[in-house]
């Protein structure tokens, strides 16, 4: 009686849509959203082109859009559920005007549960694991009462949702649940068709991705003062090191 009840709860959560809203701070000073949607064993999480900037800082800093004022368009990040050691992502970019449509397989991080380590997040008791993401240190909460290997952007392979993911150390590189719906009415198409989309692999997109961020780096460093010094090749992402760099 017990298995089945178990496995009626099961299937009544799988055939639900889930939809996880979360506040993703992008930097010191701006945030933005991430909404992430699941059901019958697929996902899609749409980051907002919306950026909100909390608070002014000096002349130059990433608050402002060094992309001559761009606005930052959504990106779509698109997989199904499994408990493989790597899961095949498909997600959109943006890149100098070019709109790029992008294979990833990411493999799962060696996460560490503490289990006496925990908080309640959006009403549901979570609890703390550790890891390292590209190069990356993480730290996550994830709550055992919604069965998921799944969370924002390409974090997966905990034995439940991941409801506050987040950079060690850091104050910024942080996705934390502000609302969980477990039956969501939305509409939502999981296998998008983005065809009108440039197909690059992904280590074609991270060379232009960098290669554009250089050259808004160097218009930068042009007005500036000589004594100043501007760092080029940074990654402003919790994507530090990628495989093919090992």
């Amino acid at each position: 009686m017990i298995l089945l009840t178990l496995l009626f709860v099961s299937g009544l959560y799988f055939s639900q849509q889930i939809h996880v809203k979360y506040l993703r701070v992008l930097s010191p000073f701006t945030t933005s959203h991430e909404d992430l949607y699941i059901k019958n064993n697929q996902t899609i999480s749409i980051q907002d082109s919306i950026v909100t900037q909390n608070k002014l800082t000096g002349d130059w800093t990433m608050a402002v859009n060094l992309d001559n004022g761009k606005k930052t368009s959504k990106q779509y990040f698109v997989s199904d559920l499994n408990d493989d050691s790597e899961r095949n992502f498909f997600f959109t970019a943006n890149v100098d005007n070019r709109d790029f449509f992008i294979y990833d397989k990411v493999p799962k991080p060696g996460w560490k549960i503490e289990e006496d380590q925990t908080k309640t997040i959006a009403g549901y008791k979570c609890y703390k694991a550790t890891g390292t993401f590209r190069g990356s240190k993480i730290i996550a909460y994830f709550t055992k009462d919604l069965p998921y290997s799944a969370g924002p952007f390409k974090f997966y392979g905990l034995p439940g949702l991941i409801l506050d993911i987040r950079t060690e150390n850091k104050d910024h590189d942080i996705w934390k649940a502000e609302s969980v719906d477990v039956d969501d009415k939305s509409i939502i198409t999981f296998k998008p068709k983005f065809l009108n989309k440039e197909k690059i692999s992904l280590k074609d997109y991270v060379e232009a991705k960098e290669a554009h961020m250089n050259k808004i780096f160097a218009k930068v460093a042009e007005n500036l003062p000589k004594s100043s010094k501007v760092i080029t090749n940074q990654r402003f992402t919790v994507e530090q090191k990628y495989e093919w760099e090992k």
